[in-house]
């Protein structure tokens, strides 16, 4: 199983078109319906995904959702057979409160005027797709994902650099020929992960799954082929005394 992470302002449907494309079955999570009952920190979510995961699954996050896989591989490293990476931060190392700043000035936006803020959100030259490529998030989720914007800032993520190492399981990170800074990021973080790969994928920017996507299934079914006989440990059962 695969499970799939979608970005800001994403939705679940966006990976239908992944799952015609493996051979393995696909779980795309919707991660606004974490919010339902709560306002959980990006450390939580991380451990609610990876304590609704099998035990040998595969985590596959895209920008946002990345940085929550990152979270959620951090949260229980011996529970995932691979990871895939896709645009992803992990996490700043200066300037915390002026990101923070931004990510209140887009919450603020997209409760006010959605359509304002959606046409803005697709105008970042880094993303360099147009929206009707892939499915969006909708105004049903107007106030979750204004909500989203504060509590999965990535002015509120500790800066993961120094847990990567414990992350052992097999990674493909992936970034777009056209996203200079989030491939930068890309290289630093594999030279911290003990058994990680960097593909990057030519003619794409931000949104590489969707640029893409013929090149970006057969990358991640290819690295998922070559990595199948790698197995999670188990942690010790606690045995009653």
């Amino acid at each position: 199983m695969i499970h799939c992470l979608h970005g800001a302002v994403g939705s679940f449907r966006a990976w239908e078109i992944l799952s015609q494309e493996l051979n393995e079955s696909v779980n795309a999570l919707d991660l606004w319906r974490l919010f339902d009952h709560s306002t959980p920190t990006l450390i939580e979510a991380g451990r609610v995904i990876s304590e609704d995961a099998e035990f040998g699954d595969v985590i596959l996050g895209y920008s946002m959702g990345g940085r929550l896989a990152l979270h959620a591989l951090t949260a229980a490293p011996e529970k995932w057979r691979a990871a895939i990476i896709v645009s992803a931060h992990p996490g700043l190392m200066s300037g915390q409160e002026e990101r923070k700043g931004e990510d209140r000035e887009w919450a603020n936006l997209s409760r006010k005027n959605w359509t304002s803020f959606v046409n803005q959100w697709n105008k970042q030259e880094v993303l360099l797709s147009p929206p009707e490529e892939f499915h969006q998030a909708d105004i049903k989720d107007q106030e979750i994902i204004s909500k989203s914007f504060l509590h999965w800032s990535l002015g509120n993520q500790r800066d993961l650099r120094s847990e990567l190492p414990k992350i052992t399981c097999p990674i493909l990170w992936i970034t777009g020929s056209h996203d200079p800074k989030f491939t930068a990021l890309a290289k630093e973080a594999t030279s911290l992960l003990p058994n990680s790969e960097h593909l990057i994928i030519s003619g794409s920017g931000h949104r590489v799954p969707w640029q893409r996507p013929t090149e970006f299934s057969a990358s991640v079914q290819n690295f998922l082929e070559r990595n199948s006989s790698f197995n999670p440990s188990r942690p010790p059962m606690n045995h009653p005394r």
